[in-house]
């Protein structure tokens, strides 16, 4: 594919990156919103470049290779034989995209290379998912607005993007990590991933990504401009415990938990009856169907002042529902009797969704999970395992601790509870 002299796509120093080879490196309604408080505001690009920014010889109109990798959040330094590598950190290492010579001609080999593989790549993922991504041009979801009383308005239909090859290669470890949760179950249309364009898609929120489960007919993830701003996989993190999560491929991972609540725990009844194992219950007077939720505690129960909000602080209630003092989340937190295992838990089924996504990510994250509330553990553990029946077939297949699907067979078996018993408080 590459011309002109220029390389493209090799892990560095030496092994080939193929598109074709599509997994990250892992060695074993209701309106959903993902705000920046809780993952921490997008890390800003690093706007440094390794070579020498002022050498880069620049095309007409003074733009240079330099400019580019900038603009799309690549690293960029000297290479041999008067070229320059543009790469990026993914999965812990660095990918790199493309060597070429320092030149308008380079800048425009590597423009359309990229351009290239980023395509290849959105059809890969479309193709073995089973995922739709929109197009330019096709409807997009209708911006949320929120009212006085938190109640949601639309507003006008919001331009689409095509995505990054950074958000890609998030969202194909997050659709791996998250498998079969992309699957449609019993819904007509597949997951569709719609990338904002220039508008969020609730302002108000400031968020990284939400799930819907009917827009434009279809089940939807829907992802801020700005989106790539944050670490490609949970490896690429500077501090990366399992205690928390801030990558592009946990956030989807997160959106995609939602789906899977969404297919199986189809009616009110189910949620509801669900959440009350997590430690929740409607707040007395709420109305069927339109519950508030307040977490059980050992003190009192709990309900957030605003559920778009969690750092707005906790309404401390009594039996009969009424408000006896407010508290902060970790105090919420440290009574709950069923122990979140991060910091986002204003509403249950953001409670649910980020425990599945501690399970999936795996390894950390999951021992983070079991050693947090072992209770917890094993109703996430037995939700995903429903799904992974729904898709494979009753007891085939099971989740490793590293989180990939695997074989369910006795050495798999014996593996799984060897970690879950090493990392159980």
């Amino acid at each position: 594919m590459a011309t002109s002299g220029a390389e493209t796509f090799r892990h560095d120093p030496a092994e080939n990156f193929s598109l074709g080879k599509n997994q990250p490196a892992d060695i074993s309604h209701r309106f959903r919103h993902e705000l920046d408080s809780i993952f921490g505001p997008p890390p800003i690009a690093d706007r440094r470049l390794s070579g020498n920014d002022k050498t880069t010889a620049p095309e007409k109109g003074g733009r240079s290779i330099g400019d580019f990798a900038r603009e799309n959040g690549l690293d960029s330094k000297p290479a041999p034989d008067k070229k320059l590598e543009l790469s990026l950190q993914y999965n812990g290492e660095k990918l790199v995209i493309g060597r070429v010579p320092d030149s308008p001609d380079g800048l425009k080999e590597i423009k359309k290379d990229l351009k290239e593989f980023t395509d290849l790549k959105q059809w890969e993922l479309e193709n073995k998912y089973g995922i739709k991504i929109a197009r330019p041009g096709e409807p997009g979801p209708r911006q949320q607005i929120v009212q006085k009383d938190n109640s949601i308005k639309f507003g006008k239909e919001l331009a689409v993007r095509n995505p990054s090859l950074k958000e890609l290669l998030g969202m194909e470890a997050a659709l791996e990590k998250s498998a079969p949760a992309n699957t449609s179950g019993n819904a007509k249309e597949p997951v569709k991933f719609y990338f904002l364009k220039d508008q969020s898609y609730n302002p108000e929120a400031r968020g990284a990504a939400a799930f819907e489960p009917d827009i434009n007919g279809g089940p939807a993830v829907i992802v801020d401009p700005g989106f790539d701003r944050n670490p490609i996989t949970e490896r690429d993190r500077k501090n990366n415990d399992g205690s928390d999560h801030g990558s592009m491929e946990s956030i989807l991972t997160h959106e995609l938990g939602h789906h899977t609540e969404e297919k199986l725990l189809k009616t009110p009844e189910a949620k509801s009856a669900f959440y009350k194992e997590l430690g929740w219950r409607p707040v007395p007077g709420s109305q069927p169907g339109q519950e508030e939720y307040m977490l059980r505690g050992r003190h009192g129960d709990y309900k957030p002042i605003n559920p778009m909000d969690p750092e707005a602080g906790w309404e401390k209630l009594n039996r009969h529902g009424r408000t006896t003092g407010i508290v902060n989340q970790d105090q919420v937190a440290a009574d709950a009797l069923v122990k979140p295992a991060t910091g986002y838990f204003v509403q249950p089924h953001e409670m649910l969704a980020e425990s599945l996504t501690l399970l999936r990510l795996g390894n950390n994250h999951r021992s983070h999970l079991l050693n947090t509330d072992p209770r917890l553990h094993n109703l996430i553990k037995g939700l995903d395992q429903k799904e992974i029946d729904m898709k494979h077939g009753r007891g085939r297949m099971i989740r490793s601790f590293s989180g990939a699907l695997v074989p369910n067979t006795p050495d798999n078996q014996r593996l799984l509870l060897e970690k879950e018993k090493q990392y159980r408080r």
